[in-house]
Order: C-alpha cells, then structure tokens, then sequence
C-alpha cells in the first residue's frame, strides 16, 4: 500500500522537476546567447552595433581606464601594483598558516596594503612623482578605500566596543552614544559631514585634503558596525577570565590583548566578515563626492559617445568584479575562521 501511495507522489515529482528544468533552459538559453554565443568579443562599437549579442569589446578597450581612471597614463603601473598588493594580501591570508594563525599578522598585512597603496597613488616626490588625489580613481582606489575601512574600520570599531564595555561610567557612557548616533546615521551622510566640518575641527593637513576627509568619514561609519558586530561577543566573555588573568600578575592591558581579545575575535569572526564585505561594498558611496571609484569609471566610459550604448554590459562587468573580490575575501574568512574552530577544540 506505501509502494501504491508513493508512486503517484514519486511522478508528480519527476512532473515538478521537469517542469523547473524546461523553464530553467527556456529562460537560460536567450541568456547564454546574448553572453556569449552571439556576444562580440573583439572589435570597435560599430560592429557592436551591428551585431545581435553583447558587446565585451568595451573590456579590452577601456581596461586600463577601470582600473586606473583618470591616473596619468604615463604612472599607470602605480594603480595596477595597487591591485596586485592587495590580490596577494588576500591569497597570502587564505593560504598561510602563519597568517591564519596569528591574525594580528593578518591585520598587519591589510594595514600595509592600505599605507603602501595611498603611499603608491600618492608619490612621495622624490622616488614616485606626486599625483593629485583628485585623479586617484578607477579599481585601484576601489580597493584603496576598502582596505583603509577594514583596517582602520576595524580598530576604532573595537576601540569603542571596548570602551562601550570596560571603561568606567562615563566613558562607556561616551562610546555607546558615539556607536549608536553613527550607527543610526547613513554611512553616506556621515562622510557628508565629516567632508563639510572637517575643515573648521581637524588640522589643516588633514581638513584640507578631500580623499582625507572622506576616509575619515567613512572610517567613522563603519567603525560603528564593527563596535556592534563585537559587542554580543564581549558579552559572553566571562568576568572571572579578567580576575583569574589579574590573580596571575598580568596587567590589564595585557589582560585585553592576550585574554579577552583573541576570544572575541574568534566568536564574532563571521560577523565581522559580514562587515567587511559590507565595507567592500560600500566604497561605491564615494562617488557621491565625486570621487571615481570603479563604479565611477564605469559611468565615465558609459558618458562617451561609442559605448553610451552599452550599459547592461557595463553593469555586468562591475557586478562581476566586485563579486569576485567578495568571493575572495569570504574564502580567505572560511580559511581563517576553520582555523579559529580547530584551534578552539
């Protein structure tokens, strides 16, 4: 009787799977077309025009232009050593077990990443000719500005999640109206502000300096997140580690970076994860202070009259890049955070 029952239930689901594989490949193959089979892969934007597929050929044209924007042709290799230190930084972490193990080496090699690519983009005058903030624009400052958030994102996140948590009344007090007036304010009007006071608050080095300002500002938003992704972590940290680690002669800083530290960092890893992709995400804000990210440098090749015409493809492309540096740092977290797991048991 169950053998009866189960046959008619077994080919209605065969019915049910057919039917979402024939719609799958009824949809999929105009797409595969379009991308690829009738897609032109090579040529100028009148062939484009004339065919019935994408264009790609906008990729190899203008590549060096979303990698590097506006950056004078001449000091292209600076812009591109930026993607390339910050690739390897990646992979390096995903791949050594130093890394893995010690992150605060791991920390380290996103800060250099993020102070070798501002020293790279800016020049110093003397070894690299100087270059105008102005013009730092396309993938490189992309990958500029996302490492810069996480680094030092992360470090005033945990500053204040500290504070927030450690310090005495009012200096707690002090932090949690901080996290939670800039957690409640749009990372973008935050950076408005932080672009519009900065000059009248902050030295003349720094208040006069746009891409400044504007990290400063985004650094601000994003530490609040980071402060949160924390605070549930600091919460199940349990007093009597403090007063054992006290008991024991260890001084109280040494007691945060030896004792409490590492297991925060170990229990909220997949939430901070989540804030640095967040943060990856993000740079494109930037572009409203009209700073050409790689978003930016897209919608600039779109404003030429020969591939105006091509914004689906366009948009594929960046979606496709920032997917891929996503896909990047979530496999350089899994590496990480089965590291943490194994070294926890």
């Amino acid at each position: 009787m169950n053998a009866m029952l189960s046959l008619p239930s077994l080919r209605s689901g065969w019915i049910v799977w057919a039917v979402v594989a024939a719609a799958c490949v009824a949809a999929g193959l105009p797409v595969l077309q379009w991308t690829f089979l009738e897609a032109i892969w090579s040529g100028d934007p009148a062939q484009c025009r004339a065919a019935a597929g994408a264009c790609w050929s906008f990729i190899r044209d203008r590549f060096m232009f979303l990698m590097a924007g506006f950056y004078p042709p001449e000091e292209y290799a600076r812009p591109l050593a930026v993607v390339v230190i910050h690739a390897v930084v990646v992979l390096a972490i995903a791949a050594s077990e130093t890394l893995k193990r010690r992150l605060f080496l791991a920390y380290l090699a996103i800060l250099s990443a993020f102070a070798a690519s501002v020293y790279l983009l800016a020049g110093d005058g003397l070894i690299l000719e100087p270059v105008p903030s102005r013009l730092w624009t396309g993938f490189a400052l992309t990958l500029t500005v996302a490492s810069g958030g996480i680094a030092l994102g992360m470090a005033l996140g945990l500053l204040l999640a500290f504070g927030r948590a450690y310090a005495g009344r009012y200096l707690s007090a002090a932090c949690t109206a901080v996290i939670e007036t800039l957690r409640a304010l749009p990372i973008i009007v935050t950076m408005f502000i932080v672009v519009v006071l900065a000059p009248y608050a902050l030295p003349a080095s720094i208040g006069e300096s746009t891409i400044l300002r504007i990290m400063f500002g985004f650094v601000l938003g994003v530490a609040a997140f980071y402060a949160e992704a924390v605070r549930g972590a600091l919460e199940t940290i349990e007093a009597g580690q403090a007063e054992a680690a006290r008991s024991l002669g260890m001084k109280r800083l040494t007691i945060f970076a030896r004792v409490i530290l590492p297991q925060v960092v170990a229990l909220s890893f997949p939430a901070l994860m989540n804030v640095n992709l967040m943060v990856v995400k993000d740079t494109v804000l930037i572009l409203a202070l009209g700073y050409y990210e790689l978003l930016g440098a897209g919608n600039a090749v779109l404003n030429t009259a020969e591939w105006r015409s091509y914004v689906l493809e366009m948009f594929v492309v960046i979606y496709l890049v920032f997917w891929l540096v996503c896909w990047l740092i979530s496999y350089a977290g899994r590496a990480v955070e089965a590291n943490l797991y194994l070294g926890s048991r």
